[in-house]
């Protein structure tokens, strides 16, 4: 049966990913590179219930949620990309697909196939676009191809290939307020093929989310005050979404069977922050929430999705009381995802000064070990990235960076024993936010000194791999000695890779192995027992 409008998005935006940490950027991989068998063994695909996605990706029920404020629910349907074609007829006037990096152009995708390659998210992505031209042509219909999304403005700098691919529109920025309206337009009118939405929804106009997100992820803020040049979110208002709202996401997820509670943000140290000036978190505010999340009916287990490691060196008081609260344990560990960026001192203070609040930017090296440290001694498993390549980065610069995760690999583990984890990923840098006038950066362009952060980076998660807690991959036992065998190959792999591409450009990347000791002051607090 037909629908009017059709909601759907890539494959690799329909598994869960075996709920294994880090495996959400598998995406990013080369899929000349990695067989596609693994892929799909790795990312089993959500089953379609009778071609309907049962779990979609947040900002994909956002869409939806708002569609449906003005429109009825016989009219919209959030379709599984394999069975898309089974709501496609002369009644549909609209396909909208949410994408989170269309082209493969984002930062990670960048540094896994080096521009020269072809991630998964491209390559399904295009096999979408591909059916919906086809069904359109052979049976001769006019339904409008939309793209939104994260990842819609990749499209608009590379206009050639969404001409190309015969995508109609192409939308821009948040949409929880004008959804309908703009559906409207493209199925009565003719809107421009570029739509960027530069007014933000307020609080009141974000709808509640009807149908349960994949990982039961639901969002507690918007936007972020620390204003890195590299990045979108900077450029938005920061809304907080009130307890109760996430209470109700969250009732939606539980009452299908949903256990895990995502807990999303741009930065969640800065929910409900009232300290604009220094950004020490709002400390009550953050246990109030997380309190109520865990506290929910059906709720086993949750998360934050993204955070700064600076408020964990600033109030490890905070860690600690979150970690109560999140049931931080040997047999519980808490996954958050950190910029790290770079180990300058002097880079921190051009693109990313506010990154360090509370402390300076000069102090940044002792931030992240001691924040590290305080996120291990409560169980928390920081994974953090690193941008290598942001404009007028030098050499110096980028040896700083190896010399940090020298740093963090020796002395860690030195105060802490066993406890003592991180990952460190390479991107590459990607012309967003303020900085969106720059050029892409160009993996050919990699200087020793920037080769040997990806090589050291790498090779410290091969070492991770190696000592990751017991219980941290929650997997069946055949499933799991599946999953360390293809890991540490895969990771293996890539360092063979990056020792193999040094040498073709005359680099030595054992100089990574070789560097100077970064001198860090560490200090561990004392927290109650």
């Amino acid at each position: 049966m037909g629908r009017r409008i059709v909601l759907t998005c890539d494959r690799t935006l329909t598994s869960e990913y075996r709920h294994v940490p880090l495996l959400d950027f598998l995406p990013c991989a080369p899929s000349e590179k990695v067989p596609e068998f693994l892929f799909k063994f790795l990312a089993p695909q959500i089953p379609a219930v009778e071609g309907i996605l049962p779990y979609a990706p947040y900002g994909l029920r956002k869409v939806e949620a708002s569609l449906l404020r003005e429109y009825s629910d016989k009219d919209v349907v959030v379709a599984h990309p394999d069975y898309v074609e089974s709501f496609i007829d002369e009644d549909t006037r609209v396909v909208g697909i949410y994408e989170m990096d269309p082209l493969g152009l984002g930062p990670l995708s960048l540094a896994f196939t080096t521009g020269q390659f072809t991630s998964f998210s491209k390559k399904y992505f295009f096999e979408l676009i591909d059916k919906l031209n086809s069904i359109r042509s052979s049976k001769g219909l006019t339904f409008k191809i939309v793209v939104g999304g994260p990842g819609s403005w990749y499209l608009d700098v590379r206009p050639q290939v969404r001409s190309e691919l015969k995508i109609d529109h192409v939308v821009i920025g948040e949409a929880d307020h004008v959804a309908p309206l703009l559906f409207k337009e493209f199925e009565e009118g003719d809107p421009p093929e570029t739509i960027k939405i530069t007014k933000p929804p307020r609080l009141e106009e974000i709808p509640l989310i009807v149908n349960p997100s994949i990982h039961g992820l639901v969002e507690v803020m918007r936007g972020c005050g620390r204003n890195c040049q590299f990045c979108d979110p900077t450029l938005r208002v920061a809304r907080y979404i009130p307890v109760e709202n996430v209470l109700e996401e969250i009732k939606v997820n539980t009452m299908h069977g949903i256990h895990n509670a995502w807990v999303h943000s741009e930065d969640i140290f800065l929910y409900r922050v009232e300290d604009r000036k220094n950004f020490y978190p709002n400390r009550d505010a953050l246990v109030e929430l997380f309190s109520a999340v865990t506290s929910s009916q059906g709720i086993r287990h949750s998360n934050p999705t993204h955070g700064t490691v600076a408020p964990a060196a600033a109030d490890p008081l905070l860690i600690h009381q979150l970690s109560r609260v999140l049931r931080g344990s040997p047999e519980h560990w808490i996954g958050i995802q950190c910029g790290m960026e770079t180990g300058s001192g002097s880079l921190l203070a051009r693109y990313m000064p506010l990154k360090a609040k509370p402390f300076s930017p000069e102090e940044w090296p002792e931030v992240v070990i001691n924040g590290t440290a305080v996120f291990n001694m409560n169980y928390w498993f920081p994974g953090f990235t690193l941008l290598t390549g942001l404009p007028t980065e030098t050499d110096d610069d980028a040896w700083d960076t190896v010399r940090l995760l020298d740093a963090m690999e020796r002395i860690l583990p030195e105060k802490l024993g066993e406890k003592a984890h991180f990952t460190a990923t390479p991107l590459f840098f990607v012309p967003m936010g303020v900085l969106s006038g720059e050029e892409f950066f160009d993996a050919r362009n990699l200087t020793e000194a920037q080769m040997c952060v990806i090589y050291r980076a790498w090779r410290h998660i091969l070492i991770e791999l190696n000592n990751l807690p017991p219980r941290l991959i929650k997997l069946n036992p055949i499933l799991k000695l599946a999953f360390n065998i293809i890991s540490h190959f895969g990771a293996n792999l890539v360092v063979k890779v990056i020792e193999k591409s040094a040498k073709s450009m005359g680099y030595d990347v054992s100089k990574a192995l070789r560097v100077s000791p970064m001198e860090v002051r560490v200090s561990l607090p004392q927290l109650p027992a």
